[in-house]
C-alpha cells in the first residue's frame, strides 16, 4: 500500500485548497486525500467538487466518514476523507 498525499482543509477559502491539490497532482501523485474535520467538512466537500469540475479527469473514488477523539478529552469529532484520483497522471515511484 502506497502512502497518499493528504490535504487538510481548514478555515481558508476553498480555492486555496484546490491550489494545494493541484500542486500535489503536479508533483506526480496520482491520488490524494482531502480531509475535513468538524465544521470544515462542508468546505472539504466544496474543494472536492471544485476539483472535479475544473480539472479534466479528476474524480472522487472513495469517501470515508470517521470519528476521531480530540487529544486530551473524550469528545469525538466527525471527519470526512475524500479520495480524489487524477488518472491522467502516472504516479512517481519515490
Amino acid at each position: 500500500m502506497s502512502s497518499e498525499a493528504v490535504v487538510i482543509v481548514g478555515r481558508k477559502k476553498p480555492w486555496n485548497y484546490v491550489t494545494a491539490c493541484i500542486t500535489v497532482f503536479n508533483s506526480g501523485s496520482k491520488t490524494l486525500i482531502i480531509r475535513g474535520r468538524g465544521e470544515n467538512i462542508s468546505r472539504a466537500v466544496d474543494v472536492a467538487n471544485l476539483l472535479q469540475r475544473n480539472i479534466a479527469g479528476a474524480r472522487i473514488i472513495d469517501v470515508r466518514i470517521l470519528e476521531e477523539s480530540i487529544s486530551g478529552s473524550s469528545r469525538m469529532v466527525p471527519v470526512i476523507e475524500i479520495v480524489v484520483e487524477n488518472p491522467h497522471l502516472k504516479e512517481n515511484k519515490r
